[in-house]
C-alpha cells in the first residue's frame, strides 16, 4: 500500500509541475498582451517599420504645403490604411511628419488591438493572411481564460499530494519547491528571440520584436511565481519552527510536572514520617503507665 501511494504521489507531483509550468506561459501570455503592456512594444516596432520600410515620413514632408492648406478649412485629416481609417486632428498634422506618423501608429494599435474579431480563436488564423487578432483584447481574454482553467487544475492536484504525503507539513515543501522551478523557464524566454533573430535572417529582427511583444511580462510573471513559492516552502520552516517550540514547551512542562509529583511524595514521606514518631511517642506512655 505505501509503494502505490509513492508511485501516485510521483505521478501527481509531476502532473502538478507540467500544470504549474504551463500555467506559469499562459499567465505570461495574458499578462503581456494587456492594452498598457502591448502598446509601448507594438507602437515602438510599427513606428520603427513605417519609417524603415514605408519611408512615410519623407512622403509626409512632400505633403506638408498641401495638408496645411487643408487644415485651414478642415479641423481633421483622413487617412486610408489598407481596410483602417485614420483620422488625425489638424493640430497634429502642423507638427510635422514625426508628429503625424507618432499619432497614426498610435490609432493603428488601438483600432486593430479593441477591434471585433467574429470568429473563434483557432478560426481567426484563416480569417486573413496577418493573424492581427493574435495581439488583441480577443487574444488576451482567451489566454487568461485558459490561465484560470490551469490555475483551479492546479489547486486540484495540491489537494491530491496533501492527501497522498505521509508527512502533511512536507506538502509544503513539495508544492512550494515545484512552483519555485516551474518557474525557471521564464528566465530563459528571452533566448527564443536571440534564436529567432538567426534563425530568419533578414526578418529575424522583426521576427524577435513580436515575441518580444508576447512575453513582454515574463521576467514581472517570474518575480510573482519564485515569491509565492518562496512563501509556500517558508511557510513549511515556520511550521517546523512552532512545532520544535511546542515540544520545547511541553518538554519543560513535563519536567515542570515531575518536580510537583516530586515535591507531592516529599511532603507525603514527611507526613507518614511524623504520624510514624507521633505513633511511638503514645506507645511509650502507654508502656509507662
Amino acid at each position: 500500500m505505501g509503494a502505490i501511494r509513492g508511485v501516485l504521489l510521483v505521478f501527481v507531483c509531476v502532473v502538478l509541475f507540467l500544470s504549474l509550468f504551463v500555467g506559469n506561459i499562459l499567465l505570461t501570455l495574458s499578462s503581456s498582451l494587456r492594452y498598457e503592456n502591448v502598446k509601448p512594444e507594438l507602437v515602438s516596432f510599427l513606428g520603427d517599420v513605417v519609417n524603415e520600410q514605408l519611408n512615410i515620413e519623407e512622403k509626409l514632408n512632400s505633403l506638408l504645403p498641401v495638408i496645411e492648406l487643408y487644415c485651414q478649412t478642415n479641423q481633421q485629416y483622413f487617412f486610408d490604411y489598407g481596410e483602417s481609417n485614420i483620422v488625425i486632428p489638424c493640430n497634429i498634422m502642423t507638427q510635422g511628419s514625426s508628429a503625424i506618423v507618432n499619432y497614426g501608429v498610435n490609432s493603428l494599435v488601438e483600432q486593430y488591438y479593441y477591434a471585433d474579431y467574429n470568429c473563434n480563436f483557432w478560426d481567426c488564423f484563416s480569417e486573413g493572411d496577418v493573424p492581427l487578432f493574435l495581439i488583441s483584447e480577443k487574444a488576451q481574454g482567451y489566454w487568461q481564460n485558459r490561465f484560470y482553467f490551469a490555475l483551479l487544475l492546479s489547486v486540484a492536484l495540491a489537494a491530491l499530494v496533501f492527501l497522498l504525503v505521509e508527512k502533511k507539513t512536507n506538502f509544503f515543501l513539495l508544492v512550494g519547491g515545484l512552483t519555485i522551478i516551474s518557474s525557471l523557464p521564464l528566465i530563459k524566454i528571452g533566448d527564443v528571440t536571440s534564436f529567432s533573430s538567426g534563425f530568419f535572417g533578414n526578418l529575424g529582427e522583426y521576427v524577435s520584436e513580436i515575441i518580444v511583444v508576447f512575453f513582454n511580462q515574463s521576467h514581472s510573471v517570474f518575480i510573482k511565481v519564485l515569491i509565492l513559492g518562496g512563501v509556500i516552502v517558508v511557510t513549511r520552516i515556520i511550521l517546523k519552527i512552532f512545532h520544535i517550540g511546542f515540544a520545547i514547551s511541553n518538554f519543560f512542562e513535563k519536567i515542570k510536572s515531575k518536580k510537583k509529583v516530586g515535591k507531592i511524595k516529599s511532603t507525603k514521606g514527611v507526613i507518614n514520617k511524623n504520624k510514624e514518631k507521633s505513633s511511638k511517642v503514645e506507645e511509650k506512655k502507654k508502656k509507662s503507665k
